[in-house]
């Protein structure tokens, strides 16, 4: 009888034992399938990264022909590389596909190109907008002490107020009192001014056409291609834009008189650097919708950039020798703000039948003075027949007029 209860409990145990064995929680990942990333990692870098740890636990490798060339934007800390795969692919919109030996990295909604306008949407009253810009640069602290309000923007003139304004800024505004200082400028002169001052330039005056609802780009800079290597040893050309990129989408609305143009802008300033990694890419970008009537004007400031300048100073011409030049001046380093100003004028062209019909009128206008000119010739003909010339009659004598 004992035996028996014996062995009741201790099957009783193993069964409790085992219970709580598949109950238990998972044990935790090795410290070698963790991984932390920085959110300015590239994200091509970090999934060659990835794929190592794939590679060594999975026998898998990732291959990221879909990922873009940017940082990651999330931060990994002590995460298991798997979950780590994921987070950073979800927040790229990304995900991958499981192969028997690979990751394959997608899209997490597959892209579809832009619609090209089809015969059926164009048409000979499909309108255009012209896009007239002027691209400026100039000194932000000289733009920020004459106190412009380019919201003001209007007709070619701008409004100012300043207080206690420098010799350079009496000079652009070509006055000699000091004190409270207001008015309006014209833009043009203004731009002017500052090229004179080599304060500022206007670094492009491009002009576009777009067709109503479809995007245009205007571009002002370079294209940088750097060559990259993959987890497989395949040489990859990857293509970075920098300067000053302007993408505006126009659509009118209205009719006849009340039509107006509803823009889309976006403007960006950027500059790629190289570095050890891949490149760095610096970005200031802006972006708006505004309502214009025909030929009326807007204008995006406030993009800025700073240019690192290197001035030698000290003892005239001492401190140009090489050398001992360092004895007579110092260097001095000084960070220079610049502003990017971007003035848009939008006009909506005459549709294909307008141009058209201004064409008829012109060859009809000329047909009919050719119908004229030819009907009078005949009549100047005529005239120039029956008129006498005075110069080829014969003379009288005055004895030819005595009655005989």
């Amino acid at each position: 009888m004992k035996k028996r209860l014996l062995v009741s409990l201790l099957l009783l145990c193993c069964g409790v034992a085992a219970q709580a064995q598949n109950n238990a929680p998972p044990q935790p990942y090795g410290p070698d399938e963790m991984i932390s990333l920085n959110q300015n990692m590239p994200l091509p870098a970090a999934l060659e990264i990835l794929s190592g740890f794939a590679r060594k636990f999975e026998n898998r490798v990732i291959i990221d022909a879909k990922a873009p060339n940017k940082p990651i934007g999330v931060s990994v800390e002590n995460m298991h590389w798997k979950r780590a795969l994921e987070y950073v692919l979800r927040s790229n919109m990304l995900r991958y596909e499981p192969h028997e030996q690979y990751y394959e990295v997608l899209e997490m909604v597959p892209t579809q190109a832009a619609a090209e306008p089809t015969e059926s949407d164009i048409s000979i009253n499909t309108r255009e907008i012209e896009i007239n810009a002027v691209f400026f640069q100039a000194d932000y602290e000289t733009l920020h002490e004459l106190g412009i309000n380019w919201s003001t923007f209007k007709n070619g003139t701008v409004q100012f107020q300043t207080f206690g304004a420098d010799e350079v800024v009496k000079d652009i505004l070509r006055v000699s009192a000091g004190g409270n200082i207001r008015g309006s400028v014209n833009v043009n002169a203004l731009l002017r001014a500052f090229e004179s001052r080599s304060l500022g330039e206007i670094i492009a005056r491009p002009k576009i056409r777009v067709m109503d609802g479809e995007k245009g780009k205007i571009k002002v800079g370079k294209n940088f291609f750097l060559t990259l290597q993959d987890f497989a040893g395949n040489t990859r050309f990857s293509e970075y834009e920098s300067g000053i990129i302007l993408t505006v989408t126009p659509t009118l609305h209205g009719r006849k008189d009340s039509t107006f143009i509803y823009l889309s802008l976006t403007a960006e300033r950027s500059d790629v650097q190289p570095d050890a990694v891949g490149v760095t890419k610096s970005v200031t970008e802006g972006q708006t919708h505004v309502l214009l009537l025909d030929g009326e004007e807007t204008v995006m400031a406030g993009l800025l950039s700073h240019e690192l300048l290197k001035v030698r100073k000290g003892v005239p011409l001492l401190k140009d020798i090489p050398l001992l030049g360092y004895l007579f001046g110092y260097t001095s380093n000084r960070i220079r703000k610049k502003e990017l100003v971007i003035l848009l004028e939008a006009q909506i062209v005459p549709s294909l039948l307008g141009r058209r019909g201004r064409q008829v009128d012109v060859r009809e206008q000329l047909n009919r003075d050719w119908q004229e000119l030819r009907r009078r010739a005949p009549e100047k003909d005529d005239l120039r027949g029956t008129k006498k010339n005075p110069a080829r009659e014969p003379r009288r004598s005055p004895q030819s007029n005595r009655i005989k």
